[in-house]
């Protein structure tokens, strides 16, 4: 009998050792899925333009291209936005990688026109290598003075570190 009382034991431990572990499996499953919606979440923001008008007035035309005014290496970039944005309302879109947009650097040129005012031209941040990120303009209005907020960046957690590009700016008073 206790011959078979331990060929009954060899079995009993063979088959716990043969259980999964089932918190690391499951442990493992979340941190990947964590990583592939950490993926999409990037690839959504690549190549992005979002504008908010936050004012009560229209936007009557906005254009935002890059521009390098250095002597040695002049470019104008095709228009990444050109379009009205009315009062309160959002545009979402998306532009082209764009050609000659590398070193030595280059700004961000933003021309905005306000219902009952004139074009203002501004420059944002100083790009140092080709963007591929997301563009976000914020437009309020405080005190009769509209303001932008303009941020451009990079990957996950849109890093400005190539782009110096995230400052607010009084564009009428």
């Amino acid at each position: 009998m206790s011959g078979q009382t331990n060929v009954m034991k060899e079995e009993g431990q063979a088959k716990k050792k043969l259980k999964l572990p089932v918190k690391a499996i499951a442990a493992s499953a979340a941190v990947l899925f964590l990583l592939v919606v950490a993926l999409l979440v990037e690839a959504a923001n690549t190549r992005r333009v979002v504008i908010k008008n936050g004012t009560e007035r229209q936007i009557e035309s906005i254009r935002l291209y890059f521009e390098n005014t250095e002597e040695d290496f002049y470019f104008v970039s095709e228009d990444l936005v050109n379009t009205q944005i009315a009062a309160g309302e959002k545009y979402k879109g998306n532009f082209e990688t764009q050609k000659y947009t590398q070193a030595p650097g280059y700004f961000l040129m933003i021309r905005v026109k306000f219902a009952d005012k004139e074009e203002a031209e501004t420059y944002a941040g100083y790009f140092t290598r080709t963007f591929t990120g997301k563009i976000s303009l914020n437009f309020t209005e405080e005190d009769g003075n509209i303001l932008m907020s303009v941020k451009a960046g990079d990957g996950l957690f849109q890093t400005t570190k190539y782009t110096d590009c995230d400052e607010v700016q009084e564009l009428f008073e």
